[in-house]
């Protein structure tokens, strides 16, 4: 057994075996304390809001023109997103800003999950004001609400390749949750909206698979998603048949359109979801019947 205050010790409390409640506070204290100290400009940081300016100025009754992957304040979502978004457009940029933080924070608390604010994106997903934090978020509850796929599918889309852990697990009443929500979102949107602007982000999304774009930081380039996608369908088709929980925001995030370093947010799902595994593992063991003794 490691020694209290080993480095073992410390490693068996990272992955939930002892002493995590602490570790976890520690490390939500220093994560809040890393974000504060980015926004008051301790710590230099570029702090344009680009992404969310992006969700702030789409007009919802034309939300495609002139977008196209990459360009400033293109809008790449469904209609039903800017649907949701609109009531909030009207506030001053700086109040639908702070909001749109404050939801990704809370979500990520509410999942279990702030400690994590420390990852490599996150905090570049709050300054940036994308979705990433709340599609890690949404994968890591939706392994209980399948439905919550629908943020997946009607953003980011090709990260919806995670729905395969359900197909490979013959987990049919969880994709039909997915297809249901989705079905229902898509249909009042319809409603609301009509068909046309649906037209618009299904050519929309043709003419961006048809890119190879990627992002390049200090002259490194990830691989376009043409070669990423049949790896991340390899990593869940992995992970569902050896229940690894933690593969699907792995493939997720290899699904991204475009690895921005705010995409490396999804990974936050990671670490619930190794913990989380580990504690299931723990508990199927103590339910097994000791050996019998001659």
């Amino acid at each position: 057994m490691p020694e209290h205050g080993s480095p073992a010790r410390w490693i068996e409390g990272a992955i939930g075996l002892v002493g995590w409640s602490r570790i976890r506070w520690l490390l939500t204290g220093l994560g809040l304390l890393l974000l504060g100290l980015v926004i008051f400009g301790v710590v230099p940081y570029d702090l344009h809001p680009n992404d969310s300016h992006a969700y702030w100025v789409v007009d919802v009754a034309d939300p495609y023109r002139d977008a196209r992957l990459g360009a400033t304040d293109a809008f790449l979502y469904a209609p039903a997103v800017a649907q949701l978004l609109a009531p909030f457009t009207r506030l001053p940029f700086e109040a639908f800003r702070l909001l749109l933080g404050g939801v990704s924070l809370g979500v990520l608390a509410l999942v279990g999950a702030a400690y994590t604010i420390l990852v490599p994106g996150v905090i570049e997903d709050l300054v940036r004001g994308n979705i990433h934090i709340l599609l890690a978020a949404a994968i890591i509850a939706g392994f209980r609400w399948p439905g919550l796929w629908v943020a997946m599918l009607l953003t980011k889309v090709t990260p919806g390749v995670g729905l395969l852990w359900f197909a490979v697990r013959r987990e049919w009443g969880a994709l039909a949750q997915v297809a249901a929500v989705t079905g229902l979102v898509m249909g009042a949107s319809l409603l609301i909206g009509g068909v046309r602007v649906w037209e618009e982000w299904i050519r929309l999304l043709a003419t961006s698979a048809q890119s190879a774009r990627t992002y390049t930081y200090l002259g490194i380039a990830p691989p376009a998603l043409v070669w990423r996608l049949p790896l991340a369908v390899v990593v869940v088709t992995w992970g569902a048949v050896t229940d690894r929980r933690w593969t699907v925001p792995l493939a997720v995030f290899l699904a991204l359109p475009v690895i921005w370093p705010s995409g490396f947010a999804i990974l936050a799902a990671i670490p619930p979801l190794v913990i989380d595994d580990r504690r299931r593992a723990g508990w199927k063991s103590s339910e097994r019947p000791a050996p019998a003794v001659a």
